[in-house]
């Protein structure tokens, strides 16, 4: 059989990035499954697209058919563990597709996003397919990029404190979920894929200071009080949308539940992980938009509400 995959999330970040890591290539096919057609705007020779719903079993049978692999992730909510559970299902009626599954390397320890993780992943290994886990550690494209609209007021807001991370490029992750699908050799295999290194955030303040060249504060807040801005500002629905989605990965960052790093990323690809400086460098403009008064106002007004939250590098 030609080999082929199903990404399940073609328009999920995940999914995207892996297609754009595998597109243009004569060694596999790519199968992208979205549920609105009109919503994907991706093309490569090597490329089909079809629909299917994670949340309607019967329509995942003809999306999981003659396929080698499945790359198998699904939306950060309540519904991981039946959505991936009913992708298992659907394989382990199409024959027995290689599937890498999305785990992640910070250690929630029991909270609600962990016991959904690994629900669905005791089913794919209870279910005699073979596997390969991917585990990221907390990626940079969505904990970092997160404060880009901030930073035009020379600040920007957490409550991670100086709770380390070992923060991962999603283009590394998905060049070892690229190596995964076309290479041998993977099966039963987690691979933690981080950064080379561990940053906190007034670190981060730091970099992104000296790659823009202007000077950005760090302000930490408690969890209650970021909480609440996200629910006021981030267009969050709920407290439970904003504790799955944010608050509990930050809330690992501040208890170093995020500080693995391994060479995973080097040893399976044969490059090293992308650091938070060549990160920020090769994004600068997304991080460096122009500054108002009206920014510079609001910046004023947020650095006196928050006196005495700002935090500094620690010293060695």
């Amino acid at each position: 059989m030609t080999r082929r995959i199903l990404i399940t999330t073609g328009n999920g970040m995940f999914g995207r990035a892996l297609i754009h890591a595998l597109a243009g290539r004569d060694d596999i096919e790519i199968r992208a499954m979205v549920r609105d057609l009109s919503k994907f705007d991706v093309t490569a020779p090597n490329l089909e697209v079809v629909t299917g719903d994670l949340d309607d079993p019967a329509s995942l049978v003809a999306p999981t058919r003659d396929v080698s692999h499945v790359f198998l992730t699904s939306p950060m909510d309540a519904k991981i563990a039946d959505r991936e559970i009913a992708v298992i299902d659907a394989c382990l009626a199409n024959g027995r597709p290689h599937v890498l599954d999305i785990s992640g390397a910070v250690k929630h320890q029991g909270d609600q996003l962990d016991q959904l993780h690994s629900a669905a992943i005791e089913s794919l290994k209870a279910s005699g397919l073979p596997w390969t886990i991917i585990s990221p550690n907390s990626v940079m494209e969505t904990s970092l990029s997160a404060v880009q609209e901030q930073l035009r007021m020379g600040m920007f807001l957490g409550m991670s404190g100086h709770g380390k991370v070992g923060i991962v490029a999603l283009t590394d992750v998905a060049a070892v979920m690229a190596e995964v699908v076309t290479t041998t050799g993977h099966e039963g295999q987690n691979y933690l894929c981080t950064g080379p290194e561990t940053v906190d955030m007034p670190e981060f303040a730091a970099v992104l200071s000296q790659v823009l060249g202007r000077h950005i504060d760090y302000y930490d807040l408690s969890e209650a009080e970021f909480s609440d801005l996200l629910l006021e500002h981030g267009g969050y629905a709920d407290r439970d949308q904003v504790e799955i989605e944010v608050l509990c990965h930050l809330r690992a960052w501040k208890e170093g539940r995020a500080e693995a790093v391994t060479h995973d990323v080097e040893r399976i690809t044969g490059r090293p992980a992308q650091s938070i400086t060549q990160w920020v460098s090769q994004n600068r403009a997304d991080f460096d938009a122009r500054t108002t008064i009206g920014d510079r106002i609001a910046g004023a007004l947020l650095k006196a509400k928050y006196h005495g939250r700002k935090l500094g590098v620690e010293s060695v």
